[in-house]
């Protein structure tokens, strides 16, 4: 039996069938819909879009080894097509440096800018504020379980990708 959370929207009456699946996948899909409703205005503040945070954070993280474009589509789980529009965005406002591989000219390393560090460096002022801000509602112990379940579903994908 599927659960009797009266909370709004957890019930589904379409019918359609319920299922377990079912009620997880749109419970995901709703949250990604506040998350979104949430993070774009804020970051829309620092002239930014959610895609382009999580993209500046993932290059940030490969300091040591520079990233290529194709390692960070991965790591996004987009396109190559998509990350190369997300880079050339962020290449224009002077976030990001690409610069080519001399052993493969199809092949560019992705590098963080000094003006993409320093806005990285402004938003995580206030960052953990609005994490919190958007994870109202749950308990810090609901909040690790929720990200180990979403990562678990992940790795289960990770082979097909």
């Amino acid at each position: 039996m599927l659960s009797q959370d009266s909370s709004p929207g957890t019930n589904l009456h379409d019918g359609f069938p319920l299922s377990a699946s079912r009620e997880a996948m749109v419970a995901v899909l709703r949250g990604y819909g506040t998350l979104q409703r949430l993070m774009e205005p804020y970051f829309a503040g620092f002239d930014l879009t959610p895609p382009q945070f999580q993209l500046l954070t993932i290059a940030n993280r490969f300091r040591e080894e520079l990233p290529t474009q194709r390692q960070l589509a991965r790591e996004l789980y987009v396109s190559f097509p998509n990350v190369t529009v997300l880079l050339k965005r962020l290449e224009r406002k002077g976030l990001i440096e690409r610069q080519g591989n001399p052993a493969d000219r199809r092949e560019k390393y992705v590098r963080v800018s000094a003006s993409g560090q320093k806005l990285l460096k402004r938003i995580w002022l206030v960052h953990q504020q609005q994490m919190d801000l958007v994870m109202q509602g749950l308990t810090v112990l609901e909040r690790k379980e929720m990200a180990r379940l979403l990562n678990k579903m992940t790795a289960a994908h990770r082979s097909s990708e």
